[in-house]
């Protein structure tokens, strides 16, 4: 009889030991975060990937050898490797948030640009990747999702725990903006005497005061919105959406858009519980990076006439690009971003059409020459395959994960060669980089 397999694993054998005692040296980061080890176990070399370790730590784990690759969980540190520092934040080893705490902000760079040389097509991991350095590590997140749980009289206020969907308990956040960070810790007695739990989505707002956006599941005091319009009032909040259960429509007080300063150093206005980049200064130097790469195709004589920017948001990058082409359409399949991106164009006598529309599928015309996508962490492959079929002659890539690039890179790099590969440190003290590639067709090149 064939032994059944443990999830997410190999068959069980009587023998293979379900867990083993071993020391080990790291000695390189896995893109999902992970330090890679390699031991010896029945006279095999097995890769043991082990969380929160360091390139150079030693240490003492134990590890389940059924897995493949086989998984470890430190129980003692016996050497610190070169790059290990002492962690800002006491709850990083629980926190889901800051997987690489524990490492120094050149180490996170150096790792960050190797992970995504790794991910490129073969023939262009030679090329030289600009890299953009974060200028700190902490109290610069001005976004943050939190979770908050009541039972028995009790409010929990938690992040989300790494490899879990419950929340820890955390009494300092050390990466989140001081603001954030105070609205955080308001939030216990905020829901005092509500049921159930919910998700808070923590911005900046109008004047720099927070804005919340709540999911919940069960029934919130209605003591709770008294104190919101109270905050409100007092200036300690800026607004707040409460969904309830299966509600369609939010209970709101107060202004609960969100906020942030955009790379021309206007205010841009962001949709209300949606996505927006959560590192300021490292957004502006994306952005402006983004808008020099299109900017030079003019300068060289190759000027844009039509182009499309695909999952576009509430304009992040699009008030810029506007500037850069004559005729600029915009791809966003969130309503309320697509009214934020119309708002920001148009409080800059800016001129772009604004297409509400799935990016993946949206179709464009067929005189575009330049095509900006930003998408999520899931990447684009079906764009990726119209572009490869297409006569659009100039691509810029904006990734928040390299293995995903890799991937719709990989489909693009037969008709398309690579301009420049620049990476920007958005999300500090984490394993996730941004990437930016900006890619020309090869002339005559079709799929």
């Amino acid at each position: 009889m064939t032994p059944r397999p443990r999830e997410g694993g190999v068959p069980s054998s009587p023998h293979v030991p379900q867990t083993l005692a071993l020391d080990a040296t790291v000695a390189s980061l896995a893109p999902g975060g992970d330090g890679v080890a390699h031991v010896k176990i029945q006279d095999q070399r097995r890769a043991v990937f082990l969380p929160r370790t360091a390139p150079g730590d030693v240490v003492r784990a134990v590890i389940d050898p059924t897995r493949r690759p086989a998984r470890g969980q430190v129980l003692e540190l016996l050497a610190a490797g070169p790059d290990r520092v002492a962690p800002a934040c006491r709850w990083s080893t629980r926190c889901g948030g800051c997987d690489w705490m524990h490492l120094s902000l050149e180490a996170q760079t150096k790792t960050h640009t190797r992970h995504v040389r790794d991910a490129l097509p073969v023939l262009w991991r030679e090329l030289p990747v600009l890299r953009h350095p974060a200028w700190e590590g902490l109290a610069y997140r001005a976004r943050a999702r939190v979770h908050v749980r009541c039972e028995r009289g009790d409010v929990d206020v938690g992040m989300h725990e790494a490899r879990t969907h419950e929340p820890v308990m955390v009494d300092l956040c050390a990466v989140l903006d001081p603001v954030l960070e105070k609205a955080r810790r308001s939030l216990a007695p905020l829901f005092r005497g509500s049921r159930g739990r919910g998700e808070v989505k923590l911005a900046l707002g109008a004047g720099r005061r927070p804005v919340m956006d709540v999911h919940w599941t069960g029934e919130p005091s209605p003591a709770c919105f008294a104190r919101l319009e109270q905050a409100v009032a007092e200036g300690h909040l800026g607004g707040a959406r409460v969904f309830v259960g299966d509600a369609s429509r939010p209970a709101t007080v107060g202004d609960p858009t969100p906020w942030m300063t955009g790379a021309d150093d206007r205010p841009l206005r962001m949709a209300p519980g949606g996505f927006g980049q959560a590192n300021e200064r490292m957004n502006t130097t994306l952005a402006l990076h983004v808008a020099a790469l299109v900017r030079s195709l003019a300068s060289s004589g190759r000027g844009i006439g039509k182009a499309v920017e695909l999952y576009a948001g509430s304009g992040n990058l699009s008030i810029l690009l506007a500037r850069e082409v004559r005729e600029l359409v915009l791809v966003e399949s969130s309503r309320e971003a697509c009214d934020a991106a119309r708002a920001n164009l148009a409080a800059r006598n800016l001129a772009a059409r604004v297409v509400e529309a799935d990016a993946g599928t949206a179709s464009w015309a067929a005189a575009t020459r330049l095509v900006v996508l930003d998408p999520p962490r899931t990447g684009a492959r079906a764009v990726a395959e119209r572009l490869a079929a297409s006569r659009v002659s100039h691509v810029v890539y904006v990734a928040c994960d390299a293995q995903t690039l890799g991937r719709d890179l990989s489909i693009l790099a037969p008709v398309y060669v690579p301009r420049s590969i620049a990476t920007f440190e958005m999300f500090p003290q984490t394993s996730h980089v941004e990437t930016v590639v900006a890619l020309e067709r090869i002339r005559g090149g079709r799929s």
